[in-house]
């Protein structure tokens, strides 16, 4: 009995290893369907006419601040990491650094989110959304932004949502993506 339960958890040990592996292999090699050259990554203001991936952060309905766009090419990481090539400001929880983001260029004030632990549902959060290379709709993303790689022509979308808005409706705007051809 005790060499079939040693023998049960060694495969389950060499199981994980192998996701991890494969995990490690695929987040390494990257988007295959992307046709993005690799390189320096560009950023540009506004959304992308052609290759890149268009980044959308809004602030919400209530914010004062503008919605800001940026293109950014030859990008092959994760959506985490296009925030920061876009140059805004990310801040995850303390409780989980990358799998909520909390704070996007200093909003919500730190006075009002503490960013302890998952946002607090009285203040707001964030919602994600994608859309693929040369569609014209959003999705809201079931994938947090560490786990996600846009490919080349995909555009992104962050949008704060207030408590009394429900946190999946589609952004107003229309998604810019393009078919890239690099």
């Amino acid at each position: 009995m005790r060499l079939l339960v040693r023998l049960s958890l060694i495969g389950l040990v060499a199981l994980v290893a192998i996701g991890f592996a494969v995990n490690t292999y695929l987040q390494a090699d990257g988007n295959t369907s992307s046709t993005q050259v690799k390189g320096a990554v560009k950023l540009s203001t506004g959304t992308c006419s052609k290759d890149g991936v268009s980044l959308t952060v809004d602030f919400g309905s209530k914010a004062v601040m503008p919605s800001i766009d940026q293109c950014v090419s030859n990008f092959t990481s994760t959506s985490w990491d296009l925030l920061s090539a876009a140059k805004f400001s990310v801040t995850g929880t303390e409780k989980y650094p990358v799998g909520f983001v909390c704070r996007i260029n200093g909003f919500p004030a730190e006075k009002l989110e503490s960013c302890k632990d998952t946002p607090d549902p009285k203040i707001g959060s964030w919602a994600y959304f994608v859309a693929a290379p040369g569609s014209n709709s959003w999705q809201y993303s079931t994938w947090g932004a560490a786990a996600h790689k846009p490919a080349c022509g995909s555009a992104e979308a962050w949008v704060f949502r207030y408590p009394e808005e429900n946190v999946e409706s589609l952004p107003t705007l229309k998604p810019h993506t393009s078919v890239c051809i690099n």
